[in-house]
């Protein structure tokens, strides 16, 4: 068989990845091709998918193609050493001994293949390949060690781009995903308010998520509440007005300070496809509060209220 590897991050996947993915296995017509996302970062924050949010990304985002296969070999190591690709790729001979192996990269790490770990001996167990991408050109370094070439479209996509604000480099099934299981939002929900307000949302949601895993609560739905809780409360009043009108028609006659708490469950849904009810309803009720609140919603509304950034010592209220 022939065999492609690909191996990355993936934090998310994103549509350059699955294109050069399908490009890959068109050109160099191949039978597999397995996906090798590297092991987690620990050190890193909520905005970062753990191992296994990775691996069902990756596996959302190529479900239609029978040929990709999400291979563990480097995340399921149990030694926290530095993983070099020489050790997977030998890995991978062991258990795929009679087949092609084809490492794929981009240019920007071909470029400087020189400079890996065991370089030649990658270059003699496995057919190194290139593709594209912008900003980089081919050298002697893909003559050195005999790449093969992809002529693909240049590919400008990136983890980071996405992290950025731009989702539409993600397919959506993905990044509904990550929304839905609090992955990226503090990325996007930056770009809904000013610097102040996004300072309390995320005091906000961390708050919410200590006090609901305190009292036996979903910490991640909590989390989720307290970051998309005021991604309406600097809303344009036309806009208020208009959606407020559309809507939630019956509640226009309450005061505009109060609208956010139904806009801002509007927006959960429309921008970041939230569908669980408990952590809308926790979003609704987080500033004029109900009669009948879940123990989520109390998280929400006391983590709003209690804030630390809000001015004033609220450590008593915290702790108790």
């Amino acid at each position: 068989m022939k065999i492609g590897i690909f191996g990355g991050s993936f934090d998310p996947i994103h549509l350059g990845h699955t294109r050069i993915i399908n490009e890959a296995i068109i050109s160099l017509q191949l039978d597999k091709m397995l996906i090798v996302p590297t092991k987690h970062n620990p050190w890193k924050e909520d905005s970062v998918a753990n191992n296994q949010q990775r691996i069902e990304m990756i596996q959302i985002a190529l479900k239609d193609n029978s040929k990709c296969e999400v291979c563990t070999l480097e995340i399921d190591r149990q030694d926290n050493e530095k993983n070099y690709t020489i050790d997977t790729i030998k890995e991978l001979k062991k258990i795929y001994k009679n087949d092609q192996l084809y490492f794929m990269m981009g240019m920007d790490q071909a470029s400087q293949f020189d400079k890996w770990k065991s370089a030649k001996e990658i270059s003699e167990l496995v057919q190194l390949v290139a593709f594209n991408r912008k900003g980089y050109q081919k050298n002697d370094v893909l003559n050195d060690y005999h790449f093969e070439f992809i002529q693909a479209d240049s590919t400008a996509e990136s983890s980071t781009q996405f992290k950025a604000g731009n989702k539409e480099i993600v397919d959506r099934n993905v990044y509904t995903y990550a929304f839905q299981n609090g992955l990226y939002l503090e990325n996007f929900v930056s770009g809904y308010m000013s610097e102040k307000r996004f300072k309390h949302t995320c005091s906000v949601a961390k708050l919410a998520r200590e006090f609901a895993v305190e009292n036996g609560n979903d910490g991640k739905k909590a989390y989720i509440a307290g970051m998309l809780h005021d991604i309406a409360k600097e809303m344009d009043k036309k806009q208020e007005d208009d959606l407020m009108e559309k809507y939630f028609s019956k509640y226009v006659d309450k005061p505009r300070a109060i609208y956010h708490q139904w806009l801002s469950t509007y927006l959960a849904q429309k921008d970041f496809m939230i569908e669980d009810a408990e952590i809308l309803q926790a979003i609704r009720h987080h500033t004029t509060a109900s009669t009948n609140m879940s123990l989520l919603d109390m998280c929400v509304y006391c983590a709003d209220k209690l804030d630390p950034l809000r001015g004033y010592d609220s450590s008593k209220q915290i702790a108790l």
